[in-house]
């Protein structure tokens, strides 16, 4: 494999979900050996990929559907979940069924973090088809922040399992990956790896090796999450038991259900006006 003449620029979400994807392909292709890694949350790496300051990146699938002309998928490769996730929680004084009247009473809005452009589109989702509530007023927060402001909010990445481990007391934790299952029957799809299509030659068969190494190493980091989760470098205060725990209820796969579960969350994202449509789905 040649390098690049420019370091192919990868971008890095800094959460625990693709921790495990990361510690083996920063080995396989190094930093300053024709490779660059550029971390940052979900919506910066959107604004990256869209400004053509990365090459490719594990990014918000709400950035694909909205800006998918400018863009390739990476066959076989996302951050899904078939159930619970754990780390994308609504946490809320009330539960799903109250929030309503809840809001009306308390003249509260719900907060949002800007950190997750398809959580927070997951969410009005889920209060729009799901629990049927009306106009929400949306707050954007700090994440981190929303119970000192004593409001429902939206809470993901490291924070959220934090949440998910160690409930605060009078909250209800309601996990979007569960309460998506509910809905459809489908896995959920947070993230897609995405490559620009305006490469040259030379980093588009980059990206490809990439590609393969991926879809080559999903079922190494699925045989060695007890070892992963014993590395001093894991970020984050979480026991072992806790990391493995959460590392099982992922998926890294992008198959025909997580492919029919993009198609419905399109829908439900143009019915909301959210998106103009579902973008044809075009592959490395």
């Amino acid at each position: 494999m040649g390098s690049p003449a420019l370091p192919l620029r990868i971008g890095r979400i800094d959460y625990l979900n693709i921790w495990p994807i990361f510690h083996y392909l920063t080995k396989q292709f190094p930093e300053n050996k024709g490779f660059a890694y550029l971390p940052d949350h979900p919506s910066g790496l959107n604004r990256a990929l869209h400004q053509g300051e990365l090459d490719l990146s594990p990014s918000s699938l709400f950035e694909y559907l909205l800006h998918g002309e400018q863009y390739r998928l990476l066959p076989g490769a996302s951050i899904s979940c078939d159930g619970p996730v754990q780390s994308v929680l609504l946490v809320s004084p009330v539960p799903p069924a109250e929030l309503s009247e809840y809001l009306d009473a308390n003249e509260s809005g719900l907060g949002v973090s800007s950190a997750s452009a398809t959580s927070v589109a997951l969410l009005k989702i889920l209060c729009a088809f799901s629990w049927n509530l009306g106009e929400i007023d949306w707050i954007p927060i700090a994440p981190g922040t929303g119970i000192s402001r004593g409001m429902p909010f939206l809470e993901i990445g490291n924070r959220a399992l934090e949440l998910h481990i160690h409930p605060p007391k009078g909250w209800h934790i309601i996990d979007l990956g569960s309460a998506w299952k509910k809905l459809t029957g489908l896995p959920f799809v947070f993230a897609v790896w995405i490559a620009r299509q305006d490469l040259s030659p030379q980093k588009q068969n980059t990206i490809l090796d990439v590609a393969r190494f991926l879809e080559s190493n999903k079922r190494r980091v699925l045989e060695n999450l007890e070892e992963l989760a014993d590395l001093p470098d894991v970020p984050g205060e979480f026991t072992k038991d806790e990391l493995v725990s959460y590392w099982k209820v992922l998926r890294y796969d992008l198959g025909p259900r997580e492919t029919a579960a993009i198609a419905v969350y399109a829908d439900y994202c143009t019915r909301l006006g959210l998106i103009p449509g579902m973008p044809a789905l075009h592959w490395v």
